[in-house]
């Protein structure tokens, strides 16, 4: 399993986990979850994550988190760089316009889960 986190700014960031290949799914080849989550002083606060961990679907779902419901958002493409920039507009919408280019390098630096 492929994990780490990378630092949007002081106040966010981005956790991601890469599980190992799976014959279960099908695109992707394997599972992947990427976290928004916001630095807090003694544990990071949950804000939103993506994923493809159902496999009726072929294209990941987006999770936003308020109160104890999760919202879900599903992604139209199975392109990489077009679920990137889906998941960017919710991160933005989720922790403001002002950090758009923050967030925008963050996600840039995600690798495809195809690999």
């Amino acid at each position: 399993m492929d994990n780490g986190k990378i630092s949007i700014n002081k106040n966010y960031e981005l956790e991601y986990r890469y599980h190992d290949r799976d014959t279960e799914y099908k695109y992707f080849n394997r599972k992947f979850e990427v976290y928004l989550l916001e630095k807090k002083a003694f544990r990071p606060n949950y804000l939103m994550h993506m994923d493809n961990s159902d496999t009726r679907h072929m294209a990941p779902g987006v999770y936003k988190a308020t109160k104890k419901k999760r919202h879900d958002f599903g992604v139209t493409t199975l392109n990489w760089n077009n679920i990137k920039n889906t998941f960017l507009d919710f991160i933005v919408d989720e922790i403001g316009e002002e950090n758009r280019d923050q967030a925008k390098k963050a996600v840039g630096k995600l690798s495809s889960p195809k690999i």
